[in-house]
């Protein structure tokens, strides 16, 4: 195996490797942050520190996962809570920081703090503060789902780009501090919100958080378990998360991208550094499976690394970007022809009944049997191919 380098450089802090646990429940407290940067995070960054103090007393339950089986075998599911900031208050984490700076530092770690002030006054006294406690970075929590409106933290924040451009001038004139400013997707156009944020001196950019979301019992007819509004998030996001990091980077704001949201596979990081990124945070991935898939990602990364021939982050950052086909120029020619493989087909019948152009037919009078193909009707969409259960459709390119 080739020699391979994992760390990455950003705003002048360096992390031995592009994983960074985001601000939530694994990095609650000092102890927690202890034990994700052992396990092979390149950084954590801490629940959020404010001074709001219903943002800090967590409501009972708060967590609900949508299609838990697929969660523990590694399919899609989603996370749905209402998990708030941090629990303790802004000075007790200076001293929680302080003590754990020298372990983290030991391990390789970057510590990160988070913060949210409810109006300038409250941003600029958190960012000294964390300043003080000798974090190597502060993230400005833009993004958080739950804020709804009236302060300037959250997403509630976003409504009005002047209000983004005042709280990170605020914390830039606070500290001396790298400042990273994390993107909400919901309810804001994230590269409006990350040109907004580097036009007002933030040092990087996270793309993106969570959606908010809202799951109904259609029995009770009320919202479940805690009875409001919660957090979405998940694998499912990643599609997303990706496209906003793309756009982005293609956009050429000049900070580095760290890429989140959806993460939860050693692949999931690479593609994201694909498209631009050079470094990603997860949460929801290690609060299902453990921080020992931190390991596993490194491990994975590094063999990809090398049997792609890479020698370090920097080499792949971003080249997926030059492939991205503009919608002006994708392909609209018939250039590919269904193929049915009859020695894999089960006969089930699914690509006939799907099918938009009635393009498949049964074989004979019965629904049931192989499907028939008219050539003339077929759009080659790739419907039937993408959906076929046996994999015994797929399309052949005939130019």
């Amino acid at each position: 195996m080739n020699e391979v380098d994992l760390s990455v450089s950003i705003a002048g802090v360096d992390f031995k490797n592009p994983i960074i646990l985001a601000s939530g429940p694994p990095t609650l407290s000092a102890e927690h942050i202890v034990k994700c940067i052992k396990a092979g995070a390149a950084g954590a960054v801490t629940k959020t520190i404010t001074y709001d103090v219903m943002q800090r007393v967590q409501p009972k339950p708060r967590i609900f996962v949508v299609n838990p089986e697929d969660a523990l075998r590694n399919r899609l599911y989603s996370l749905y809570s209402v998990d708030l900031m941090s629990e303790y208050e802004p000075e007790k984490w200076v001293d929680a920081i302080k003590k754990l700076k020298a372990e983290v530092k030991n391990h390789g770690g970057v510590l990160i703090a988070s913060i949210a002030g409810r109006d300038l006054e409250e941003w600029e006294k958190l960012a000294k503060l964390v300043e003080s406690a000798n974090a190597n970075m502060v993230e400005l929590n833009l993004s958080c789902p739950h804020i709804e409106r009236g302060v300037l933290m959250g997403r509630a924040a976003t409504s009005d780009l002047r209000s983004v451009f005042e709280v990170v001038r605020t914390v830039k004139d606070s500290t001396a501090l790298p400042v990273v400013g994390k993107l909400t997707p919901h309810g804001a156009n994230p590269l409006s919100l990350a040109k907004t944020m580097v036009s007002s001196g933030v040092d990087a950019v996270v793309s993106i958080a969570r959606f908010q979301g809202l799951i109904v019992d259609v029995f009770t007819m009320r919202p479940i378990l805690w009875g409001g509004f919660g957090g979405y998030g998940g694998p499912w996001q990643l599609p997303i998360s990706i496209g906003w990091t793309a756009h982005i980077a293609i956009d050429g704001l000049g900070v580095p991208i760290i890429g989140s949201g959806g993460v939860s596979t050693w692949e999931d990081v690479i593609k994201f550094i694909l498209v631009g990124a050079s470094a990603v945070q997860l949460c929801t991935a290690v609060m299902i499976k453990g921080v020992e898939i931190l390991a596993d990602m490194t491990q994975n990364i590094e063999k990809w690394m090398a049997e792609k021939g890479f020698h370090n982050i920097r080499d792949f950052i971003g080249i997926a970007l030059k492939n991205i086909t503009p919608l002006e120029k994708l392909e609209r020619r018939k250039m590919y022809k269904v193929h049915i493989d009859n020695t894999k087909c089960t006969g089930c019948g699914i690509c006939v009944r799907i099918c938009p152009y009635g393009a498949l037919y049964p074989e004979g009078a019965s629904h049931a049997g192989r499907p028939n193909l008219d050539n003339a009707k077929c759009d080659c969409c790739g419907f039937c191919a993408s959906v076929c259960p046996a994999k015994a459709i797929r399309l052949e390119r005939v130019e």
